[in-house]
């Protein structure tokens, strides 16, 4: 029971990593009452959560997910939290694609909206893709696009126990926090955006002690849980057991500066045909916005030496159209029996 842990933070006191994990693991068993849990992710809110919290959780939260190998292990993510409550097309799933023609091996983690307009899940089923998938229709997909997106209530069951808590709820919890951590397939290497620049180092920290091999955290000085095209962004990277942090802004790659107005999208059909424009070869902030991105995922999964590399090869992507051929395929072979 986690009445003791809801006392302890009440008490504005961090949990331990082994009271955390206790917690965490009897909630996502199904022992909790959905009014234990609520005032527990309500208690956490308030206190603030702490890393090793967080570290605890994701741990739990792994340990629960339906987890598989696939490929040769090289692959990456591009999975963020969410939450930044800023209405953007899909531009993480946009690189995801856009990094997969680029040479990169992308097993993308994600969900629908829940506090914007569209989530993953939304942008891949209003292109026409079936994202429904068992696990050896994942593997034939994977191995014909170099892509799979992997459905996140398809593979952390155990957090029906949660939503019952987090809808009445109806704000960030700490569960915002460990999707991106929890990968099905085990995913060394990622590209993660948070909704908060205090989230930067945390996540880059929390990914060491979770075994990570090369991370890069990332948070808009706009607020965008995203490498953003109007402002600076804030960056942690993990590398060989490292952590530095840096700064990055547009310029740094020969890009201008956009406004905001010009990356918004307040439906999956809008955010489709932002991204599919992209895709065609036209020059807009938009394009920009996913070739930092890619640039960036394509940099990690070791294509390129630098993420100006990756960008300027992601920009060859967007040009050529290998990126909508990558999108193309992905929901050819995902509808495939």
């Amino acid at each position: 029971m986690i009445k003791d842990q809801i006392q302890s933070i009440n008490s504005n006191s961090d949990l331990s990593y082994q009271e955390m994990e206790s917690a965490i693991n009897s909630i996502m068993s199904g022992n909790e009452s959905d009014g234990d849990i609520e005032e527990f992710l309500l208690a956490l809110n308030t206190k603030g959560i702490s890393e090793i919290e967080i570290s605890a959780a994701a741990s739990v939260m792994r340990s629960k997910s339906l987890q598989f190998d696939i490929g040769d292990g090289n692959h990456i993510d591009t999975c963020g939290t969410g939450g930044s409550g800023l209405h953007t097309f899909n531009c993480s799933t946009a690189s995801a694609f856009v990094a997969t023609a680029g040479g990169a091996k992308v097993t993308k983690h994600g969900n629908k909206a829940i506090s914007s307009k569209s989530g993953s899940a939304d942008f891949l089923t209003t292109a026409g893709a079936n994202i429904n998938h068992e696990r050896d229709q994942l593997n034939k997909i994977f191995n014909n696009v170099g892509f799979i997106f992997l459905f996140a209530p398809l593979h952390h069951q155990s957090m029906k126990y949660v939503m019952p808590a987090r809808q009445k709820i109806g704000v960030k919890t700490i569960f915002n926090l460990l999707g991106p951590h929890t990968n099905p397939c085990n995913a060394k290497k990622q590209i993660i955006g948070v909704y908060s620049k205090d989230l930067v180092e945390v996540f880059a920290s929390v990914a060491k002690k979770l075994g990570m091999e090369h991370v890069l955290v990332v948070h808009g000085a706009d607020g965008l849980d995203e490498i953003t095209i109007t402002e600076k962004t804030y960056v942690a990277e993990l590398k060989d057991g490292d952590i530095k942090k840096f700064e990055i802004i547009p310029e740094d790659f020969g890009l201008q500066r956009a406004l905001f107005e010009q990356i918004e999208a307040n439906s999956p059909e809008e955010s489709y045909q932002m991204i599919i424009d992209a895709f065609s070869g036209n020059e807009s902030p938009v394009t920009d916005m996913i070739a930092m991105n890619a640039g960036a995922a394509i940099y990690l999964a070791g294509c390129e030496d630098s993420i100006e590399e990756g960008v300027y090869k992601a920009k060859n992507v967007l040009k050529n159209g290998s990126a909508k051929n990558a999108l193309e395929q992905y929901v050819k072979f995902s509808n495939l029996k």
